[in-house]
């Protein structure tokens, strides 16, 4: 669901979002977006994340 108050990562940007394009740039190896999305991850932003250096 898009624009809930308690998730930063919901806004409703009407196309390619940080939200999304940023986790699969990280699980593509982009190194910029993988960083990103370990400190999002840390701090409970993306919970059901797995990072890819773990093999899953």
């Amino acid at each position: 669901m898009l624009d809930q108050l308690d998730v930063p990562l919901s806004t409703d940007c009407g196309g390619d979002c940080w939200g999304c394009v940023g986790e699969m740039q990280a699980d593509l190896g982009d190194l910029e977006s993988l960083k990103k999305v370990r400190e999002e991850f840390a701090q409970g932003l993306r919970p059901d994340w797995i990072d890819p250096a773990t093999n899953g």
